[in-house]
């Protein structure tokens, strides 16, 4: 076990600002100002928990929406689907974007969390908008309610509220055709469910997550999922664990839809089950809750009985919009010489289930294929109120042979980049919080008599740090990249360069960001 670094001297280093050693990309001036000065709107409590769950959070919405000029009769043009759920939901947007944007759509879609630039939570017929396009709205939107603050007891929105807001307004302005929203947190309380009358919504898989904010049981949560049907709107959702499909049925009831169940992914009419853009088993579950969401607003006019969907036939616009999906940080696979990096942004006990079984799966084929010797390494951290050692202990089983756990931070050799600024998780924190995991680890690995000989444990400050000591003798371009982002040149090396490393990263979407950073920088271009 080799410990890299101490807080204190972490804390040091982000202290360092640029001296033009290295710099990945360039941005726009105005765009730097816009994300800066949205960032400050992280420190804005603008309503206790309790607010929120008593609905004040929606009603202060409506004020925000009003003030920007953005009414019920715009949000019904611009023809919602709504999507809550804890795991796919996500990847389940991604694909009802891609479905729709194939048969001729001006797709809107909004999501979070984003992975490099904040831009990535706003997407226009599949790509991020413009880093211009970004600024232009984002000072409209700012305008307006600076402008109106003053008749207002909530005068200025928090972060995520005011993306939430900005992507309307975005949306509206955009002429957007179908637009899709990922709801951040819940579904009944959260802010994008604003919308009185979206065309049609789903729940993607639950399980355990935001506890403090949902309940800690699977009724609980399923409870502020289903928050988000409304009266004569279709529902669907995928297979459920009983205690939330109950729930989620009673909801639907309550609330004067009908709650539909998708079917199996192989039972759709297909000359050959369609081909996925995401990998993993597990994606399947989420392409048939897409399809049957896509197809309900293709057919938006049409009733659509209770109970378990029809599989239908599905035409090129459906097979190409499955086929041609692009979604960073989830099942992705990036490739360099004598490292292959698996990234899945996992961060709950069923979501990481699924990326061991994708991992062990794909990683088995390309030791195949190559015909060498492969060590499997393991990338981790997670922060705030998740349970590191339950976490890990689902990973255990992939044998790992080097497990490395750092923050999220990219690059210490410069203040961290404006789009992964995060005032709420001070650095120290943060990098306490990455000797926590490797001291979960562990301990882990000694309650189940896991050989340490096997498991070699390191812990980087940064990201960067890592990526060198993994690159080193292996991937040239890739280890004088990450060197050029490091303050200090490593000590030690991983070992033989001829064994081919294949480095599962996962725990967090933020952790998967900061490798991208690294591994992809022009990943938005």
């Amino acid at each position: 076990m080799a410990v890299r670094f101490s807080v204190r001297c972490m804390v040091g280093r982000c202290k360092l600002r640029w001296r033009g050693l290295h710099k990945m990309a360039v941005y726009d001036y105005k765009y730097e100002q816009a994300v800066k000065e949205l960032n400050q709107l992280q420190c804005n409590k603008m309503l206790s928990r309790q607010e929120k769950l008593d609905g004040l959070g929606l009603t202060v919405m409506r004020q925000f929406l009003q003030r920007v000029e953005v009414s019920q009769t715009d949000l019904k043009k611009l023809n919602v689907i709504h999507v809550s759920g804890t795991k796919g939901k996500g990847s389940t947007c991604a694909f009802v974007e891609s479905i729709l944007r194939h048969h001729g759509m001006r797709t809107g879609f909004y999501s979070s969390p984003h992975l490099l630039e904040v831009r990535e939570r706003i997407r226009i017929n599949g790509k991020p908008i413009s880093t211009q396009l970004f600024t232009k709205y984002f000072w409209e939107v700012y305008e307006h309610l600076d402008r109106t603050k003053d008749s207002y007891e909530v005068k200025i929105p928090s972060y995520f509220y005011f993306l939430t807001v900005m992507a309307y307004y975005v949306f509206k302005h955009e002429n957007i055709t179908a637009t899709i929203m990922e709801v951040g947190i819940g579904g009944a309380f959260d802010c994008t469910n604003v919308i009185e009358n979206p065309v049609v919504c789903g729940v993607s898989s639950l399980g355990i997550d935001h506890t403090t904010m949902l309940g800690n049981t699977l009724s609980s949560i399923a409870w502020q999922k289903a928050g988000i049907f409304k009266k004569g709107v279709p529902a669907f959702t995928v297979p459920q664990p009983k205690e939330g499909m109950d729930v989620l049925v009673q909801r639907a009831q309550e609330l004067g839809t009908k709650l539909n169940v998708t079917p199996d992914f192989t039972d759709y009419v297909c000359a050959d089950i369609p081909k996925l853009g995401l990998s993993g088993e597990h994606q399947k579950l989420n392409a048939s809750l897409a399809l049957q969401l896509a197809n309900a607003w293709l057919n938006s006019f049409k009733n659509i009985s209770s109970g378990m969907c029809q599989p239908f036939s599905l035409n090129t616009a459906f097979i190409q919009g499955l086929a041609s999906c692009q979604w960073n940080g989830r099942a992705q696979i990036l490739k360099f010489n004598n490292i292959t990096f698996y990234m899945d942004g996992a961060h709950t006990m069923r979501s990481l289930g699924c990326a061991v079984k994708w991992f062990t799966e794909a990683s088995t084929n390309e030791q195949m294929e190559l015909n060498k010797t492969c060590d499997r390494v393991l990338a981790f951290n997670v922060t705030n109120e998740r349970d590191a050692y339950n976490l890990l202990s689902v990973l255990l089983p992939c044998n790992f042979k080097h497990a490395i756990f750092t923050s999220n931070i990219a690059t210490l050799i410069s203040s961290d980049f404006n789009d992964q600024t995060n005032f709420k998780n001070p650095v120290e924190d943060r990098l306490i919080r990455v000797l926590a995991n490797r001291d979960d680890w562990l301990e882990l690995c000694s309650a189940q008599n896991y050989p340490m000989e096997r498991c070699c444990t390191n812990t980087f400050p940064a990201i960067a740090d890592a990526v060198c000591w993994l690159a080193e003798k292996r991937d040239d371009k890739l280890f004088r990249r990450s060197l050029e982002m490091m303050v200090e040149y490593p000590t030690s090396s991983l070992g033989c360069a001829q064994t081919h490393l294949q480095v599962l990263v996962t725990g967090s979407l933020h952790l998967i960001g900061g490798y991208l950073r690294i591994l992809q920088p022009d990943i938005n271009n």
